[in-house]
């Protein structure tokens, strides 16, 4: 089977693995999270929109008497917000992914600036597993990784499954270091 249909069939992304290597392959992150960004997203653009509709409204027509040019300029925006809403999600779900071997966990996301970071297991100090109520409603949850230091010392992985979260946590836990940092 060629490295296209793979994709195509719901298998792993290879994303920034070496063809010949032996890394094991990505993990995508559940489905679900495509629709639960797309509502968390408009949720969080609602009241914004409001606000401005509102603006648009008032300025537009009782400030300069522009009624359309301003509500022309809140649809222009609402275009946008909508596009970012329903496309940028399922761009940023093909980006992310994450593997594990014996001593690194490795993270890769990103869709204009691609990150990679790997995370010794060996570094780890705890593991949070977060499910606020949007998530808790998809059967989705987030897993949030704690490293000694200050700067970048909290990882997250978001948009996992449940039960899938709740295993990655229990494995990597286990697997863990015994740094005592």
């Amino acid at each position: 089977m060629t490295q296209e249909n793979d994709i195509q069939n719901g298998q792993p992304d290879p994303g920034f693995a070496v063809p010949d290597s032996q890394d094991p392959p990505y993990t995508r992150l559940d489905e679900r999270a495509i629709p639960y960004w797309r509502l968390g997203c408009g949720l969080s653009w609602f009241i914004p929109m409001l606000l401005l509709l509102g603006l648009a409204i008032g300025v537009g027509w009782g400030v300069f008497g522009q009624f359309l040019l301003s509500l022309s300029l809140w649809v222009a925006w609402g275009v946008g917000v909508l596009f970012w809403t329903w496309f940028y999600p399922p761009r940023a779900y093909a980006a992310w992914g994450y593997r594990r071997d014996g001593t690194v966990l490795e993270l890769r996301s990103g869709v204009w600036f691609r990150v990679v970071r790997l995370l010794p297991l060996s570094r780890l100090q705890h593991v949070d597993l977060r499910r606020g109520p949007l998530e808790r409603w998809f059967g989705l949850a987030s897993l949030v990784l704690y490293t000694a230091g200050t700067q970048e010392a909290a990882i997250g992985i978001p948009g996992l499954d449940d039960a899938v979260a709740q295993s990655l946590r229990d494995a990597l836990v286990a697997g863990g270091g015994d740094d005592g940092v």
